[in-house]
């Protein structure tokens, strides 16, 4: 199993609209940059969400520094600041209304060491395969069911039998992506404000991370389903291809033999 075949597979059996996103968190971007493949550099500050959004729709493999990050809110997740209790607090009343709130709200978010990272890089999975090492983080916008499915299959594949997720106000990607590295699992998130708009989290998306070690067991899994089942859609009895034939369940009118 490469990345390659991890992309093939979530773009071929579930139809994602969008590449899936390889990322990883530098300490020292210095010395990993001569070793990157790198295809574009952002030329103004723009939001973590955005950069995300030209990695998966347009297939650029991006160096995220500090310097070119816009959103304040990302600053303190990824670790490139400390709090400002004043200023992070106004940047959150809006969404909670009670100032006690807001700062904890920010107070509780997932967060990276201040200063331990130094740069972000992000590019399609399949361009892992010729890195010398592994992404973190895989991050996917996909649909609520493409998303039941691959959850499905990392429960199969990690043994899991159920799963957290975590929520926050708004830095629905950039704490949800800290938050499923720190706590190297799964996890889904609503789109937030940001990422709505600026990240094009387009309506009826959600964003979904896996950890980077735990992405090819995943597709391992969903190929052992497919082999076992012939298909990779759970609808009904399963054993479809995707998406499968989408009926009401046990309607005595839906019933169909081969000519």
């Amino acid at each position: 199993m490469n990345y390659a075949k991890v992309r093939e597979q979530l773009i071929c059996n579930l139809r994602l609209d969008f590449d899936p996103v390889g990322i990883k968190f530098l300490e020292d971007y210095e010395e990993a940059e001569k070793k990157l493949i790198l295809t574009h550099r952002a030329k103004a500050k723009i939001t973590y969400c955005q950069f995300l959004t030209a990695v998966r729709q347009s297939r650029m493999a991006l160096l995220l520094k500090p310097e070119k990050l816009l959103c304040q809110n990302a600053w303190p997740v990824f670790g490139f600041r400390e709090l400002e209790k004043e200023a992070d607090t106004k940047r959150h009343l809006k969404y909670l209304l009670d100032e006690d709130l807001a700062w904890k709200a920010v107070q509780e978010k997932a967060k990276l060491p201040v200063g331990r990272y130094k740069a972000i890089y992000m590019a399609p999975i399949d361009f892992f395969d010729k890195l010398d090492f592994q992404p973190d983080l895989t991050y996917m916008v996909c649909t609520p069911y493409q998303a039941y499915h691959i959850l499905n299959d990392y429960m199969g594949a990690m043994k899991k039998p159920n799963l957290s997720f975590f929520h926050t106000p708004n830095s629905a990607v950039c704490a949800g992506s800290v938050w499923s590295f720190n706590n190297n699992t799964a996890n889904l998130t609503t789109m937030c404000a940001g990422s709505k708009t600026s990240g094009k989290t387009e309506m009826g998306y959600v964003n979904l991370f896996i950890p980077g070690q735990q992405i090819k067991s995943t597709i391992e899994q969903q190929e052992l389903r497919i082999e076992k089942s012939g298909g990779v859609s759970l609808l009904g009895n399963g054993s479809q291809p995707w998406p499968g034939l989408d009926v009401c369940k046990g309607c005595p009118l839906f019933k169909f033999e081969k000519v």
